[in-house]
């Protein structure tokens, strides 16, 4: 296997770093809403996300993967067709891994936060960057 380029690897680091941001602002949402408004545990996930794609696009544009050769309207299109697909395997991963784990109908936060985060790393990693760097921005 092929070891990856500096630029590459540099912008994996930047888009990690990029997406922690965003997680921040993901994760505080939801868990408020979860906490707080009695939101139920996909809905939280699915505004937490909003949320943060919101802050993740921005960054991403202006500093991960700053020189795309696409315009914003561009970049905002592609990006929304990435982040509804990762709003849904987020949500529905953590409605499953609930479903999978909880036999009750209440949730604590602390498995509701433990699972969110465990499912929005893997669709980061598996999702979110490939398609990025790849569709949306076209580095």
């Amino acid at each position: 296997m092929k070891k990856p380029s500096r630029a590459t690897q540099q912008q994996f680091l930047k888009a990690q770093f990029s997406s922690l941001g965003a997680s921040a602002v993901d994760l505080t949402v939801a868990a408020l809403l979860f906490r707080l408004a009695g939101f139920s545990p996909f809905w939280s996930t699915v505004v937490g996300a909003i949320c943060g794609g919101v802050v993740n696009c921005i960054t991403n544009y202006e500093w991960t993967f700053r020189g795309t050769e696409r315009t914003r309207r561009g970049v905002a299109i592609r990006y929304v067709v990435v982040w509804v697909g990762s709003i849904l395997l987020n949500a529905w991963g953590v409605k499953l891994a609930v479903a999978l784990l909880s036999s009750n109908a209440s949730v604590s936060l602390t498995l509701f936060m433990t699972l969110r985060i465990i499912v929005s790393i893997l669709v980061a990693i598996f999702w979110n960057f490939n398609l990025q760097k790849r569709w949306v921005y076209r580095i």
